[in-house]
């Protein structure tokens, strides 16, 4: 969105706006039933289960087989028979997601909604993580296919008043409540389409960014698309110009930032020499270790077979936000020299893999199924926003947003119909 700044010139800005959403129609039952992961976390048992949850689940549409052109089919299908449902006036969706962590129980608040498609240049829409062109070719033939947006990305604006979500005014019992991430998380989500609080929250939103914490690959492929549409109908204006986003307040207490630890399938014997090397009884001295280790020197924590060490860098880290964070020192320092590549090129080999659990981790260098593992600690979310502020962007996998935003709460389609 273009607006005309106070001396006449125009700005663009974030805005997040209502629209005439697909959703699932009660005939579609339990809503908890028919939602998703985002395709780029589903495993193949994961789609098993959410296949037999229900037919109408809607990882057939984000995660399906392909030719992608049956996935269209299935959509018109289920739009004839009843289970789906475009809304007949613009809304947008709130919607809170509550777990516990640590101990301490959390809620994160999202308003679900289109904002409109800005290139990244124009630092409205801002990345914080590199992409690579595999996933994002994917998913342009199924958006070529389904003429829609299946899964939302997840965006972040800076608000430490809470301005936006008071806008909303969410109030009373929520249209939907259901479990996700086994059981872990309770979601809520309300309906909102008081053209009043929707232009609240329009007028809230003004003057501020967005940072994308998850879904990268989906924006930019959104932006793939809308150049397509414009080509071929001479520029003309449309749905295809706005994206389907999930955006929560930088500033949210439930916002969490959790680490994706490195596994590593070979590790030569003199690797991580350029880090200072401090032996560890265990995991748990370890991860303790982690948790006490000053924010600004770069700490890293190593597993292999002869051992564990707290790894920290002994010299200056790093001259911007991105160069000192502890990913970023593990690249440059570590992998790229011992191992002849970045992070993306050994994901590509096979090399590098990820996970969540820091004990699973261990235990795969300790029943000889991977060569090291790279414990890392969670970035925090200051860094994150410096990152982005200094127009830089992290390693892939360097932040793990949890919860993730699911797919099935609402689809945007980029037809006028």
């Amino acid at each position: 969105m273009v607006v005309r700044g106070a001396a006449g010139s125009l700005r663009p800005v974030a805005d997040l706006r209502p629209s005439r959403a697909l959703r699932y129609r009660p005939a579609a039952g339990p809503l908890g039933d028919l939602i998703a992961p985002p395709y780029d976390v589903i495993t193949d048992a994961d789609r098993q289960d959410l296949l037999a949850r229900s037919p109408y689940n809607a990882v057939r549409l984000e995660l399906p087989d392909e030719p992608f052109e049956a996935v269209a089919e299935l959509m018109a299908e289920w739009d004839r028979d009843g289970v789906l449902t475009r809304d007949d006036r613009p809304g947008i969706t709130a919607w809170t997601q509550q777990f516990t962590l640590d101990g301490v129980t959390r809620e994160r608040r999202t308003l679900l909604g289109t904002v409109g498609l800005e290139p990244y240049e124009a630092r409205v829409v801002r990345p914080h993580e590199r992409t690579h062109a595999g996933p994002k070719e994917g998913r342009l033939r199924l958006y070529r296919a389904v003429k829609t947006h299946i899964s939302p990305v997840f965006g972040l604006y800076p608000d430490p008043e809470g301005a936006v979500w008071a806008a909303a005014g969410v109030a009373g019992p929520p249209d939907a409540e259901f479990a996700s991430d086994g059981g872990d998380v309770v979601n809520r989500v309300w309906w909102i389409g008081d053209p009043a609080r929707l232009d609240a929250v329009t007028a809230a939103m003004d003057g501020r960014w967005i940072l994308i914490a998850d879904g990268h690959h989906r924006y930019e492929t959104a932006l793939d698309y809308r150049r397509e549409v414009r080509e071929a109908n001479g520029g003309r204006a449309g749905p295809w110009d706005r994206v389907l986003m999930g955006v929560s307040a930088l500033d949210d207490p439930g916002l969490v930032v959790l680490p994706t630890h490195r596994v590593l399938a070979r590790w030569p014997a003199d690797g991580a020499s350029r880090l200072h090397a401090t032996p560890v009884a265990d995991l748990d001295a370890l991860l303790a270790a982690l948790a006490g280790a000053p924010d600004d020197v770069p700490t890293l924590g190593l597993v292999t077979a002869d051992g564990m060490r707290l790894l920290t860098l002994p010299g200056p880290p790093g001259d911007t936000p991105a160069a000192r964070l502890d990913v970023a020192v593990l690249e440059r320092e570590v992998l790229i020299p011992d191992l002849g590549e970045d992070q993306a090129a050994l994901s590509h080999h096979g090399v590098l893999t990820y996970l969540k659990d820091a004990r699973e981790a261990a235990d795969l260098v300790a029943r000889g199924d991977a060569a090291a593992v790279f414990i890392v600690r969670p970035i925090p979310k200051s860094a994150v926003a410096a990152v982005s502020e200094a127009g830089e962007t992290m390693p892939q996998k360097s932040t793990y947003f949890f919860p993730k935003l699911l797919t099935g709460v609402a689809f945007h389609p980029l037809t006028d119909a």
